[in-house]
C-alpha cells in the first residue's frame, strides 16, 4: 500500500472533559511499593498528560499511530452492533442452536467420544437442541451453505449501507465530544465500514449458519480491537513453576522429597514434616528469589520473544484462606518481574492459575484431589483476588493482559462458567483496566467445549460484543490421552491445520502449548526426532499465529527429565526452534484490512 499522509488523534483530551473518558484515554500510572527483601520497588508510572488534544501526522503504514480515543471507538462499536441487531431482528428471531462447528473433530477422523482426555476427563452438556430444520447446516466436513439469492444480496447491501451511514454519524458525534480532530483517517473509516458489513452479516447468518456467523463475528471484533489496541500480539513464553509449583518445572524441590508428591500443596505438608515450618519457609522463598531472575528477563528478550505469562496461584496475592496450606503472600515477586519487563520491554498476561477453592481437581491448580466437586471453587473469593490485581497493577505499561483462571474443569457447569466470566470481566475492568490497555483471557482448556461456551457466551451474555478485548485462551498439547498417543507424525501436523481453521473463527490466546510428542510420532533416531520436531514446530507456528491475541510456549524451563519439548531454551538449543521464526511470528499473520 502507498504511503500517504493522514490525521489521527492519539492523544489526551482537555482537562475539562468527562472525567471517565479522561481516565479512559490519559490512564494515569501510579507508583506501587513494594517490599523486596527490604527494598522498595516503584512499578514504573504512567506518563502524565499535561496538554491538550495534540493531534499528530502519520502514514497507512504505521499500524500504532491509526487509532482512537477508546471512548470513541466503544460508541461507534455499540451503534453498529445495536443497528444491526435491530435491523436483522425486525425480520425474525435470532436463536442460537446448539452447536455452531467451531471445534467439530470430526474432518481429522475421529468423534467427540474418543476425543483426547488431556488432563482431566470432559463432561457432555448439550442443553439446547438443534433444531431439525437447521440439522443439515452444521453437517462437519459437508458442503457449506448455498449462495445468497440476489434479492437477499441486496437485502445485506442495503442493512450494512443503513449500519454504515448510523455509525458513521456516531462517529462524528463522538469525535466532537472528545474534543478530537474529525479530519478521521480513510483507513480507519474502511474498519468502521468493514465493522459495519461483518456485524450485518453476523446478524443475517446467525439463525441460518453459525458456522459463517462465528467467522463474522471474528472479523467484526478484529476491526473494532485494531481502531484502539496498540500493543503486538504476544510471543511468549510461559512461567510456570515457579509462582505455582509444579512437578515438571518445579522439579528441583519436588525431587527432595518423596512419597508421591505431585501438587503444590501437598509439597507442603511435606516440607512442614520435614523440615518444620520456618526451615520449610525458607526453602520456599530460595525458590522463588531464584527461580525467576532478571536475567532470565534478559534472555527471554533476546530470543526475540515479546511476552511472558505469569502463573500464579491466588495466595501469592491474597494469602491461604480456610487453612489452605500454601504459603503467602508473596505479591513483591509480581511486583518485581513486572518492573524487570517494563525494563526489558517485554508485555505481561497476569494468569491467576490457581484460584481459590480450585478451578478443578488437578494438580495445575495447586492442589490435586478426586473428591473435588466444582462446588469447591470460591467465585467470590477468585473475583476479590481479580480485584485486587486490577486495582493494584492498573496502568502499568508492562500489563497488557489478564487471565481470570487456568484450565477451568469441564464438569463445571457451562452457565456457571459463563456467568462467573461475565462478573469476572466486569470486576476487571471496574477496578481500573480499560479495554484499550488489557486484555481479559477466559479459558476453554480443549477445543471440545468451544462450541457450547461460545453458543452460551454470545447467547446468554452477548459477551463478545458487550465486553470489548476479551478473547478465549486455549491450551493445545498433542501428548495427553490414549487418542493422541496413537497418532502418526502425519495426524499430528493435519491438527495443526484444524487449529489454525478454529484460530480465524473465534478471539483467542493460545496460552500454552509446546513441542512435546508421543515417542513413535517422531521416528527413530537423533536426526529423524530433529528433522520431525522441525516440522512439528513450524506448523504449529504457522497455526498460532493466527490467533488473535497470540501463544505463550510452555514453559522456559522444565525438569531434564521430561520431554524436551517442554523446554523453550533446550528447543533453541537443538534448533527445533529458532529466533527467527518468533520474530517473524506476528507478521505471518493476515490480519484483516
Amino acid at each position: 500500500m502507498a504511503s500517504a499522509s493522514v490525521l489521527v488523534c492519539r492523544c489526551v483530551p482537555p482537562s475539562g472533559m468527562d472525567r471517565s473518558l479522561s481516565e479512559v484515554v490519559a490512564s494515569p500510572r501510579r507508583g506501587r511499593p513494594s517490599s523486596l527483601g527490604g527494598a522498595a520497588v516503584e512499578t514504573p508510572p504512567k506518563t502524565p498528560a499535561t496538554s491538550h488534544c495534540r493531534c499528530v501526522t502519520g502514514t497507512l503504514e504505521s499500524a500504532h499511530a491509526l487509532s482512537l480515543p477508546y471512548s470513541v471507538c466503544d460508541a461507534v462499536a455499540k451503534a453498529i452492533w445495536s443497528h444491526a441487531k435491530a435491523h436483522a431482528e425486525g425480520k425474525g428471531d435470532t436463536v442460537l442452536p446448539a452447536n455452531i462447528g467451531l471445534a467439530s473433530s470430526d474432518c481429522s477422523g475421529h468423534d467427540r467420544s474418543g476425543s483426547p482426555s488431556a488432563k482431566r476427563r470432559r463432561s457432555t452438556c448439550n442443553d439446547l437442541a438443534v433444531p431439525d430444520h437447521l440439522k443439515a447446516i452444521f453437517a462437519r466436513c459437508g458442503p457449506t451453505q448455498p449462495s445468497q439469492t440476489q434479492d437477499d444480496q441486496t437485502n445485506a447491501s442495503s442493512s450494512s449501507d443503513d449500519t454504515l451511514v448510523h455509525a458513521r454519524g456516531v462517529l462524528d458525534l463522538a469525535l466532537v465530544q472528545a474534543g478530537v480532530d474529525t479530519a478521521v483517517a480513510a483507513e480507519i473509516l474502511a474498519r468502521v465500514r468493514a465493522m459495519a458489513l461483518s456485524a450485518s452479516a453476523y446478524w443475517r447468518e446467525v439463525s441460518v449458519d453459525l458456522s459463517k456467523a462465528a467467522s463474522s463475528l471474528y472479523r467484526y471484533l478484529e476491526h473494532q480491537r485494531l481502531l484502539y489496541w496498540r500493543h503486538q500480539p504476544w510471543r511468549g513464553v510461559n512461567l510456570g513453576g515457579w509462582l505455582l509449583l509444579e512437578p515438571g518445572p518445579s522439579s528441583a524441590l519436588f525431587d527432595r522429597f518423596e512419597g508421591g508428591v505431585r501438587c503444590e500443596w501437598k509439597l507442603m505438608q511435606k516440607m512442614r514434616e520435614e523440615l518444620g515450618a520456618e526451615k520449610a519457609a525458607e526453602a520456599l522463598r530460595e525458590h522463588r528469589e531464584t527461580f525467576i531472575t532478571e536475567e532470565d528477563i534478559r534472555r527471554i528478550r533476546s530470543l526475540g520473544l515479546n511476552a511472558v505469562r505469569v502463573p500464579f496461584g491466588y495466595w501469592v496475592v491474597m494469602g491461604p484462606a480456610n487453612e489452605d496450606e500454601f504459603m503467602g503472600p508473596c505479591i513483591e515477586y509480581l511486583d518485581r518481574v513486572l518492573h524487570w519487563c517494563k525494563i526489558h520491554g517485554l508485555q505481561v498476561l497476569l494468569d491467576l492459575h490457581g484460584a481459590p477453592g480450585g478451578e478443578s481437581g488437578e494438580k495445575p491448580c495447586g492442589r490435586e484431589r478426586r473428591d473435588w466437586s466444582w462446588q469447591d471453587w470460591r467465585f467470590d473469593e477468585s473475583l476479590a483476588a481479580l480485584r485486587t490485581i486490577a486495582t493494584r497493577y492498573k496502568g502499568h505499561e508492562a500489563v497488557t493482559g489478564i487471565a481470570v483462571c487456568n484450565e477451568p474443569s469441564e464438569t463445571v457447569p457451562a452457565s456457571v462458567l459463563c456467568q462467573f466470566y461475565d462478573r469476572a470481566v466486569q470486576t476487571i475492568r471496574d477496578a481500573g483496566m480499560p479495554p484499550d490497555e488489557v486484555s481479559i483471557m477466559l479459558p476453554i482448556y480443549r477445543t471440545e467445549r468451544l462450541d457450547e461456551i461460545w453458543r452460551l457466551w454470545n447467547q446468554s451474555y452477548d459477551g463478545f460484543a458487550r465486553h470489548a478485548n476479551v478473547a478465549f485462551d486455549l491450551h493445545l498439547y498433542h501428548c495427553f490421552g490414549p487418542w493422541w498417543q496413537r497418532q502418526g507424525f502425519g495426524s499430528h501436523l493435519r491438527m495443526t491445520k484444524r487449529h489454525r481453521k478454529i484460530l480465524r473463527r473465534v478471539p483467542a490466546v493460545v496460552g500454552e502449548w509446546s513441542l512435546a510428542l508421543p515417542p513413535q510420532a517422531c521416528g527413530d533416531g537423533d536426526v529423524e526426532e530433529d528433522e520431525a520436531q522441525r516440522a512439528f514446530a513450524k506448523a504449529q507456528l504457522e497455526a498460532y499465529a493466527q490467533a488473535s491475541h497470540g501463544w505463550f510456549f510452555w514453559n522456559w524451563r522444565d525438569s531434564p527429565n521430561q520431554h524436551p519439548g517442554w523446554d523453550v531454551q533446550t528447543c533453541v538449543e537443538r534448533q527445533w526452534l529458532t529466533k527467527s521464526q518468533f520474530t517473524d511470528a506476528s507478521s505471518s499473520r493476515k490480519r484483516s484490512s
